[in-house]
């Protein structure tokens, strides 16, 4: 359960990595871990910014990372899937 946000971290982690930044082996599942352990009716910023109608931030969080693998030859097609997807409900109103 949760391979796929596992995968998704493992693409940031690896983007991060090629950036320069020095990140433990199991720090996908470290981040994971940390979502699991908030209170159930916690929300996230983007979900926060999506029922308050804000503006969300889809190229601060994912997009970067799509642009920096790009770059980096890394492959991050679910970093990619989720811009695509947030950014379809960002029209959505």
């Amino acid at each position: 359960m949760g391979s796929i946000a596992l995968e998704l971290v493992g693409e940031c982690v690896a983007v991060g990595r090629a950036e320069g930044a020095q990140l433990d082996d199991d720090t996908a599942e470290r981040v994971l871990a940390g979502y699991r352990a908030q209170p159930p009716d916690s929300i996230n910023s983007m979900l926060a910014d999506r029922l308050a109608g804000r503006q969300m931030e889809i190229d601060a969080r994912n997009g970067v990372i799509v642009r920096k693998g790009e770059r980096h030859g890394i492959p991050t097609p679910l970093n990619r899937m989720t811009v695509a997807l947030l950014q379809t409900l960002s029209e959505v109103r």
